[in-house]
């Protein structure tokens, strides 16, 4: 077969297939959740030991940090997160992560002229992806990320004057949490559906 005739085939991938694809090379659960769990909560523990005045720095570096950490968990798991150039899906996600990325234009002038309100900007722009990873996978719990996500961390925002950055960065871990654990159900009942399929014996004929 010619690469033409290859690269034909692999156009040919129906949506559904993209993102049955999709799922099954990020291995169910992708990295960078599992990296939101533990980075989080390493910023939420963390604002119980540094200076108030520090708290920020603290959160920007276990934010920054997400993306080596995710890089290496998903190497560890045999996981794809590059793009792949017969599922458009990947880059759909890539440049997903590039929007919410690019809010750190926000960030910066708000960690310099308004900082207490730096780890709600944090804690609700980076869940803004979540919307197009509910599409990707066709499931609401994307959506559903996002809605707590943002009830969440408004909530702690609020009602934890005292120590904001700590409350957001935990609300946060939570909603990753949840995530995780929801992501890994659905991983399981498609793997119990395709058994039911693939033990249907076909009559014959």
């Amino acid at each position: 077969m010619t690469d033409q005739a290859v690269a034909g085939a692999r156009r040919s991938m129906t949506l559904d297939e993209m993102r049955a694809d999709f799922l099954c090379r990020r291995k169910g659960v992708p990295s960078l959740p599992i990296t939101g769990c533990i980075n989080y909560s390493i910023a939420a523990l963390a604002s119980l030991f540094v200076a108030p005045e520090h708290a920020n720095l603290a959160l920007a570096i276990c934010f920054w940090a997400i993306m080596p950490v995710a890089a290496l968990i998903g190497w560890l798991r045999g996981e794809q997160m590059r793009e792949s150039s017969d599922n458009p899906l990947f880059r759909l996600a890539n440049l997903a992560r590039m929007m919410v990325l690019a809010t750190w234009a926000i960030h910066v002038p708000v960690w310099i002229y308004a900082p207490t309100l730096f780890p709600l900007t944090i804690g609700v722009a980076f869940g803004l992806h979540w919307a197009v990873f509910s599409w990707t996978i066709d499931h609401p719990l994307g959506l559903i990320h996002l809605g707590l996500r943002c009830t969440l961390v408004v909530a702690a925002w609020l009602l934890v004057p005292g120590n904001r950055m700590g409350a957001v960065a935990a609300a946060v871990a939570v909603s990753y949490m949840i995530s995780v654990w929801q992501l890994s159900r659905i991983l399981r009942q498609e793997k119990i559906s395709n058994m039911d399929r693939s033990s249907v014996i076909p009559l014959a004929e």
